[in-house]
């Protein structure tokens, strides 16, 4: 365990001895999910080491206690790179679960769609993803200390399929993660629909591999917000207040879809 993990984990000792068998990032829009776990709040600026969230709807707490019987720990806001995060900090979050006894994290976000049959409204199944930051040299290990795990992990099962058929979902796509704050331009999301996208956002992907180094079990869930322009001639200008609006409307299901998640986690 690094010296860092060790004084968030202290500091959170000082206040709970809970551990978690679950971890829940709530992405933008869904902190207040974590309003139905039966246990201790801590501000991510109360954690020794801890990064501090600022995107919008991101308030950086950790949430330890029970849900539904079990045992889990969720945190109200993660950590974008466009924050100015490194993508090394961005994955702490899941570092500090798995050192609280997490072993199988739900991820959930929003993006916009690249898939003409994925509606605005939506929860998708993330089934695989495309790391873009990754793949220009901002992935969650570069530079990881290799004594204790390999970095070169396997990711070819990344999601667990058994976990997102439990949830009965009626959709489930390929996830493409960009470092963000700005919108794709039309050329962009035409590039990753031809890549295989399904659906485009920012953030997600680093937890993910960060979780599988760990050997952790991971499910995604992504709620559509907004269509991807594609054509150059035909665009839509995003707004961002209907983004938040669509968020509102689908809380409700996407919270019972997260419930039932939590109750057929198979760990």
């Amino acid at each position: 365990m690094s010296p860092r993990l060790t004084k968030a984990l202290s500091c959170i000792r000082q206040l709970t001895q809970a551990t978690a068998d679950i971890a829940i990032v709530l992405g933008s829009g869904l902190g207040d999910y974590a309003k139905r776990i039966k246990g201790v709040s801590i501000p991510f600026s109360e954690i020794a080491g801890f990064p501090l969230s600022s995107a919008p709807r991101h308030k950086g707490v950790l949430h330890i206690g029970t849900l539904h019987g079990r045992r889990v720990v969720a945190f109200q806001g993660r950590l974008h790179l466009y924050e100015g995060h490194r993508p090394q900090d961005s994955v702490f979050p899941i570092e500090v679960a798995h050192a609280l006894g997490a072993q199988s994290v739900i991820l959930t976000n929003i993006s916009g769609s690249l898939n003409p049959f994925f509606k605005t409204g939506e929860i998708i199944g993330i089934s695989d993803h495309i790391y873009l930051p990754g793949l220009t040299g901002q992935g969650a290990l570069v530079g990881r200390d290799n004594k204790q795990r390999s970095p070169f992990v396997n990711l070819t099962r990344t999601y667990d399929r058994n976990w997102r058929a439990a949830l009965s979902l009626s959709k489930s796509g390929i996830y493409a993660c960009l470092a963000g704050p700005h919108f794709e331009t039309p050329a962009e999301g035409l590039m990753l629909r031809n890549m295989g996208a399904d659906m485009v956002g920012m953030s997600t992907v680093h937890e993910a591999v960060m979780a599988r180094y760990l050997d952790m079990r991971v499910l995604g869930l992504s709620l559509i917000v907004n269509p991807v322009i594609t054509d150059p001639e035909n665009q839509i200008e995003v707004n961002e207040n209907e983004i938040w609006a669509g968020v509102d409307t689908a809380f409700p299901n996407y919270s019972l879809i997260i419930d039932r998640a939590v109750t057929t986690c198979p760990y």
